[in-house]
């Protein structure tokens, strides 16, 4: 067993204990402290944001100010920021009640903050690029929730506490776990605010300032969660699986937010100034909800556990706690490893799974993101709906007796030229394809969008033409010119896949 000393300050001898760790009489006093002015002080704090958001939300009716350029971009990101200022005023004046120190609070969001924007977001939307598959279905979308998006969060909240202010003699309370997974969480939500709003140049006043606040409060809950078993584990000494336990659920409740949100406020946030009327409260509704729920519940778990520390109710305890801190690391990084991997095959799934077709007389299979959209004219189209937009299109023009695949390719240039307002082949060459010869082309034109009054977009295409006993068929990759090496491996599988015959 460890010394009797003060696991606190690691200084001062050690009186008292609470489940193996021993406090002196300063500390155990603090660690048995319950704080019942900051849990009012913090459902004070999620009413008056909600009540901030719906102020701002008239003001912006009322008003209908127009902004554009900078303005809207900067009004935007102080619009980000205001969750995170309120609270950390939240603090403050909880300091001068129940003395914490708010700098240690405010340096643990910059740091959330930091590290969700240096390994958080790269991770969940570069790495695993989750906008794009993320709704292809169901399943999918929940596994995704949980195992990337919702994993990676819970860690980076645990990361900023446990290795950022965790050891710290100032790390002395119950609550103080949850104070500082709280500003962790909000860190993080600031992150996701910011991007945002610079990846949309801005946001329409009153449906931004909601949907930032509806991603602070959930953000905070998830952190004032994984926050009590943090705090627990600073001071007592609980299995080995505390603390993964802790991560695990914080991602499962992350996920669940994120598809309950989704149904329940199904509208979309107004981008640069565009919206008008009243936005949708439900996601907002749902996250306050959701940060009342875990505040009320925390609150009464470290009342429970303060009066067994009281009435030395632990379990008795048979190793160092230090040793117990170590194998509990351990094991919440490996619970985060597992949760990646699991991950890792979820998006496997979703961005390589097949479905086959048979339609025409052609069998093959297609990416599951794609949904048939067979026109006049076709025999199959597939459409990439919840990604890229690209388009895989069979069709089986009618050729001459004596045309090859060249001049199948010549008349659809014709075709072409008239539809649209500019048509070009880039390069063309002569290829095998399942032992079948055929001639590929790759072209590029302009739509003009004179049904839909859009402005005119530029098309890159792929043509695989096949020519056997007077029939034709040409089989079609469309996409944007920034696609195209994105949705190129995706269309070789399904051109490889295809079977027919003359």
């Amino acid at each position: 067993m460890a010394a009797q000393i003060c696991c606190v300050d690691q200084e001062r001898p050690g009186t008292r204990s609470i489940a193996g760790r021993w406090f002196c009489d300063e500390h155990f006093k603090k660690a048995t402290y319950a704080r019942a002015g900051f849990w009012r002080t913090g459902l004070i704090a999620i009413i008056g944001l909600l009540i901030f958001v719906g102020a701002v939300v008239v003001l912006d009716n009322a008003l209908q100010p127009q902004l554009t350029g900078a303005t809207l971009v900067l009004t935007g990101l102080l619009l980000a920021l205001v969750p995170a200022a309120l609270w950390l005023v939240f603090f403050y004046q909880q300091d001068r009640l129940e003395p914490e120190p708010v700098g240690q609070v405010a340096r643990i969001f910059v740091i959330g903050l930091a590290l969700a924007g240096a390994l958080g977001l790269p991770l969940t939307d570069q790495l695993f690029a989750v906008q794009n598959w993320l709704y292809r279905d169901t399943a999918t979308t929940w596994l995704a929730s949980i195992f990337i998006t919702g994993a990676v969060e819970a860690f980076i909240i645990f990361a900023t506490v446990r290795y950022f202010i965790f050891d710290s003699p100032e790390f002395d309370e119950r609550t103080d776990g949850v104070i500082y997974g709280t500003a962790a969480g909000l860190g993080y939500a600031t992150a996701l605010n910011l991007q945002f709003i610079l990846g949309n140049g801005g946001s329409a006043l009153g449906t931004g300032e909601v949907f930032v606040a509806e991603v602070a409060l959930a953000h905070a809950a998830f952190g004032g969660l994984l926050g009590y078993f943090l705090g627990r584990a600073k001071l007592e000494q609980d299995p080995i699986w505390w603390l993964p336990a802790g991560l695990a659920l914080t991602a499962v409740l992350n996920g669940l937010f994120l598809m309950l949100r989704g149904q329940l406020d199904a509208g979309s946030v107004s981008l640069a100034g565009q919206g008008s009327g009243l936005p949708p409260f439900t996601g907002l509704l749902l996250a306050g909800g959701l940060a009342i729920i875990v505040t009320v519940i925390v609150s009464v778990l470290i009342n429970r556990d303060i009066n067994r520390s009281l009435r030395n109710e632990q379990p008795a305890v048979t190793q160092d706690p230090a040793l117990g801190d170590r194998q509990s690391n351990y094991a919440a990084i490996g619970t985060f490893a597992v949760f990646l991997l699991v991950g890792a095959l979820v998006a496997n799934n979703a961005v390589n799974r097949l479905e086959s077709f048979n339609v025409a007389g052609f069998q093959g299979s297609v990416p599951s993101g794609f949904g048939e959209a067979t026109a006049e004219g076709d025999a199959y189209r597939a459409v990439d709906t919840l990604g890229s937009g690209a388009e895989f299109v069979i069709q089986t023009p009618a050729a001459e007796p004596n045309w090859d695949a060249a001049d199948v390719a010549t008349f659809l240039a014709g075709e072409r030229a008239t539809a649209f307002d500019l048509y070009k082949v880039l390069s063309s060459g002569q290829t095998i394809v399942n032992g079948k010869a055929a001639f590929t082309q790759q072209f590029a034109y302009v739509d003009n969008n004179g049904l839909t009054g859009a402005a005119p977009e530029v098309h890159e295409g792929i043509d695989y033409i096949f020519v056997e006993n007077g029939h034709a068929v040409v089989v079609t990759l469309l996409t944007t010119p920034d696609g195209l090496a994105e949705v190129e491996p995706q269309f070789a599988r399904f051109l490889n896949s295809l079977q027919f015959q003359f």
